[in-house]
């Protein structure tokens, strides 16, 4: 910094003092803050002062105020002027940008819970400071994200969870702000999410063994219905039956739209008698590629039709007869009517055999 002193009047002054009196904190001056000048030799002399300055560390950037007073003798009064001199400090940027964009799930359908990471880069050349993330999304969740501090090319990360309620591409606007050499500031960036249809869901809607209680040496027939009650289309449907008997194992569906079913038959002897937990597999594809949804079934195969299958069918038999009398109570006929039939169709069969 230079200062030059001038006189102005008549006469050459004389007992001249110049001094700094006033410096900001973040800013050092190597010379001596006093300068005392005996005598300007002529009156429209002048003098030349330099200062070396330098800033601390810390410094903050912006204007900063330094105030200088002189003093001389006028006329046997002493006169003091004041100055004040603004010298500005240059500061770097902060910036804080968007550097990466996770979401769990990966594929986010409708109805999913999301968890989403931003990553938050410092790109520029001063330490970002304060930096907090908003989202202006309109799902229900978390929208806001504080991180604190990001030195220079340093990252963090903005954590958020929302609701997927609805499908469809949203641009969500991401507001990053900070403070850095220059102050608060505020940044708009924007980000692409898109939330799928809901998924399509395969399920085993029924399942019928024919017949019901098969024997050892029997053809069973096993039939399965595939239902899609998602709302995708599902294509290459097969279904694997891991069972422990010789016959067929595996059956193909195809596609299958949205709630609409299709049926599997897989046939094979029972060889074996036991109880079974039969592992079913079911592959498919869809958008996204390959999957597949595991379940499994219980069989039971009895030896031979003796005591245990005598048994089943009177337990059967006993069934039916319940069911008859329900129906019976459920259309109102009497306990005794019910009892007339049975003891009429007992007479009958007894004449018949006559």
């Amino acid at each position: 910094m230079g200062i030059n002193i001038e006189s102005c009047g008549s006469k050459a002054p004389e007992d001249i003092t110049f001094e700094i009196i006033s410096i900001p904190s973040d800013i050092i001056i190597t010379e001596d803050l006093v300068t005392k000048i005996p005598k300007l030799s002529y009156s429209t002399s002048e003098r030349h002062l330099t200062y070396h300055m330098r800033t601390t560390t810390d410094a903050n950037p912006g204007p900063h105020i330094i105030k200088m007073r002189l003093t001389y003798p006028n006329i046997e009064l002493e006169t003091t002027k004041y100055y004040e001199v603004e010298i500005s400090i240059i500061g770097e940027d902060a910036e804080p940008r968007i550097s990466s964009v996770k979401t769990n799930p990966e594929y986010i359908y409708e109805g999913d819970t999301v968890d989403l990471r931003l990553g938050i880069e410092n790109f520029g050349e001063a330490i970002a400071k304060s930096v907090s993330v908003s989202l202006e999304h309109e799902f229900k969740g978390i929208k806001n994200s504080t991180i604190g501090t990001i030195g220079m090319n340093g990252t963090q990360t903005a954590l958020f969870k929302f609701k997927a309620n609805r499908s469809g591409e949203f641009e969500i606007p991401v507001i990053i702000e900070y403070e850095d050499d220059f102050g608060k500031q505020k940044d708009e960036y924007a980000i692409t999410i898109t939330v799928l249809d809901k998924k399509g869901s395969l399920n085993l809607a029924s399942v019928k063994v024919d017949p019901v209680l098969p024997y050892m040496g029997d053809t069973v027939e096993l039939t399965m219905r595939i239902e899609n009650s998602g709302e995708r289309t599902i294509n290459s449907i097969r279904v694997y039956v891991d069972h422990p008997f010789k016959g067929l194992k595996e059956s193909f569906i195809g596609t299958l739209d949205p709630n609409e079913d299709g049926p599997v038959v897989i046939t094979f002897i029972a060889d074996q008698a036991g109880e079974y937990e039969i592992p079913v597999t079911i592959t498919y594809s869809d958008d996204f590629g390959e999957d597949q949804i595991e379940t499994k079934i219980n069989l039971i195969v009895l030896e031979s039709n003796s005591g245990a299958g005598t048994a089943a069918i009177v337990l059967l038999v006993l069934g039916v007869i319940g069911g008859l009398i329900y129906n019976n109570y459920r259309t109102k006929k009497s306990k005794d009517e019910i009892i007339k039939q049975l003891m009429e169709g007992s007479g009958n069969s007894a004449n018949n055999k006559k």
